[in-house]
């Protein structure tokens, strides 16, 4: 992905101190930014502090900017850094037991979540494609069971089906989805 002439503008603009332009790059991307940010943390306050604090070293070190290659990407990989720094100093918590000891508790590392929330995305694309090759009939009684919590019995008469072929159909379902992923 290239510049658009617009950011390019934007971006020589505010090296020379254009504050037009760098009201103009942040009505841009921090939308975007706070989105991606978003990916990072569950704490909107955090997201936001990361993006401002972008835009707030871009203004405070405009006569030492480079030209990226990207301004967007430029952007986002500074936002995810600024989150990432926050997120490891914070990487331990403290707290007291009832003899005022200090312990510490371990949190698990950001890139740790990270890696595996890939795993939980791919495996859950594994499992969206490996059902398509179900029927409508075996996807709706999974559907039910897992998805709505339903008993058997209440499935196999939604369905038009004994007791136990719901039963039967279900355990199979697993079966071959077990295999497939």
């Amino acid at each position: 992905m290239e510049n658009t002439t617009t950011d390019i503008s934007l971006w020589q603009q505010i090296k020379k101190g254009d504050i037009t332009a760098f009201e103009n790059l942040y009505d841009s991307y921090a939308d975007v930014l706070l989105t991606f940010a978003l990916q990072y943390t569950n704490e909107a306050s955090e997201a936001q502090d990361a993006v401002h604090d972008v835009f707030l070293d871009l203004y405070r070190y405009k006569n030492n900017l480079s030209d990226p290659v990207n301004v967007k990407s430029y952007l986002l990989k500074i936002t995810q850094r600024n989150i990432l720094r926050k997120n490891k100093s914070r990487e331990k918590l403290f707290i007291y037991d009832e003899d005022h000891q200090q312990k510490a508790l371990e949190e698990t590392s950001f890139e740790q979540t990270l890696i595996e929330e890939e795993k939980i995305l791919e495996l859950n694309s594994k499992l969206a494609f490996a059902m398509q090759d179900l029927t409508e009939k075996q996807r709706k009684a999974l559907f039910y069971r897992f998805n709505e919590n339903k008993p058997y019995e209440e499935i196999a008469y939604i369905l038009d089906i004994s007791v136990e072929s719901c039963r039967t159909l279900i355990y199979r379902c697993l079966k071959e989805l077990r295999k497939k992923l």
